[in-house]
């Protein structure tokens, strides 16, 4: 009972996290955070493919974003993973409607594929995982 009610408020804390940070006035920082990954990786720590743009770490950052969203589907909500995956779906449409219509932010279709993947991957994962313990 103690640990459902610790993921809960775990998931919570993400979800109101994830509210901010889709909601917020950060697309330059974001933008900024994307550069400075791709120099650290690139050049500072040069463990990056030779090909790795900018824009690729900003489509890595939008999967692992969602990656959290498939997981707390499937454990908190006792769901399959390809209805989490649905539903992430459908959440990064919405969000990307909204910063569109309401938000001084760009609006992308990519990020919903990445949010996708992401959650896609949470939902598997977890899944899989919570097949394994029974």
């Amino acid at each position: 009972m103690r640990d459902r009610r610790v993921l809960a408020g775990l998931a919570a804390a993400y979800v109101v996290a994830l509210a901010v940070l889709v909601g917020g006035p950060w697309g330059w920082a974001l933008n900024r955070l994307t550069v400075r990954l791709y120099v650290l990786f690139r050049y500072d720590v040069p463990i990056a493919p030779g090909g790795a743009l900018p824009e690729h770490y900003g489509v890595l950052l939008n999967v692992v974003l969602f990656v959290p969203v498939g997981a707390l589907i499937v454990v908190v909500l006792g769901r399959r993973w390809w209805w989490a995956t649905v539903a992430a779906a459908a959440l990064s449409g919405a969000i990307e409607l909204v910063q569109l219509a309401f938000l001084a932010r760009e609006a992308s279709w990519g990020d919903v594929v990445a949010n996708t993947a992401g959650a896609l991957v949470g939902a598997l994962v977890s899944d899989l995982l919570r097949r394994r313990a029974g």
